[in-house]
């Protein structure tokens, strides 16, 4: 499981195209996802008990669910990245 981890491991070309595939992930759980919040909480207070009657609050859940994934994205991305940066360093410096 620790060899599957160290992404200092595989090709360049593979960890780019790893951020580039939780980039993408970011993008799309994103997309949209700030105003389905405020619709849905809009929607909890106007209406409140019928409003959890009809779903929102099962809504509020579904929403919190791609926030954490849109979240795990986004770190998935930062790290890889992170390397990215790291090995571009490595390689525009001249070895001394």
């Amino acid at each position: 499981m620790r060899r599957f981890l160290d992404i200092t491991r595989p090709h360049w070309l593979i960890v780019f195209g790893a951020a580039g595939f939780f980039a993408a992930g970011f993008a799309f759980s994103t997309y949209n996802l700030f105003h389905l919040t405020m619709a849905n909480l809009h929607f909890l207070q106007k209406y409140g008990l019928t409003a959890i009657k009809e779903g929102a609050l099962s809504q509020s859940f579904e929403v919190g669910i791609g926030g954490a994934f849109s979240l795990f994205c986004y770190l998935g991305f930062k790290v890889y990245e992170g390397e990215l940066v790291q090995r571009f360093r490595r390689w525009t410096t001249p070895n001394n």
